[in-house]
């Protein structure tokens, strides 16, 4: 009879996942993973099966946490377009407090990795299209509330959205000023409401 794992799986994850997101995912090491989660190798291959095992199950959930807090957005009562400022300006305000150096995940992997690991960047095209089908959503739910023209295609401007949002994590690894990050929300946004 197999054993039981003693631990929390979600918990290694989430662990895991601050160490790639520091270090990028050729600069992580089994044995950094070892003393961030506490876990054996041998213990973190027969639960992930490899480095690659554990960094794509951490992708899962990192773009899957932010899928739910999209499509929740585009359920709620209120402002949908509020709601994508909301977004917008998190972004801004973690970047200038220094809370969002490190960028987005999926979008440094997809820089750093999309090239050379076509199983990963595929992945990543996957979970691309899910925020992009979520924005949509989200705009669809605008358009409805005549927040947003509603004669434009959704998904277009939901991929204008994404792109943007993209660009701003990359943006913000480096940019502090308030100032020039408020200025493209502001573009965005005025795009977004006369498109």
């Amino acid at each position: 009879m197999p054993r039981t794992p003693e631990y929390d799986r979600a918990e290694v994850v989430d662990k895991a996942m601050a160490v790639f997101w520091e270090r990028g995912y050729g600069q992580t090491s089994i044995g950094d993973l070892v003393d961030a989660t506490g876990l054996k190798p041998g213990s973190l291959y027969a639960a992930f099966g490899s480095k690659k095992g554990v960094f794509l199950e951490v992708l899962d959930e990192y773009n899957r946490a932010f899928l739910v807090n999209v499509r929740s957005m585009a359920r709620a009562e209120g402002s949908k377009i509020a709601a994508v400022r909301g977004i917008l300006d998190d972004i801004v305000d973690k970047s200038v407090r220094g809370d969002d150096r490190r960028g987005c995940l999926s979008v440094n992997a997809l820089l750093e990795m999309s090239q050379h690991e076509p199983d990963i960047a595929a992945r990543l095209e996957g979970h691309n299209q899910g925020v992009r089908d979520a924005f949509a959503l989200l705009i669809r739910a605008a358009q409805d509330g005549r927040e947003i023209p509603g004669d434009k295609d959704a998904d277009a401007l939901a991929a204008f959205l994404v792109n943007n949002i993209w660009g701003m994590r990359v943006s913000c690894r480096g940019c502090l000023d308030r100032g020039a990050l408020t200025a493209i929300v502001e573009a965005v946004m005025a795009s977004l409401e006369s498109a």
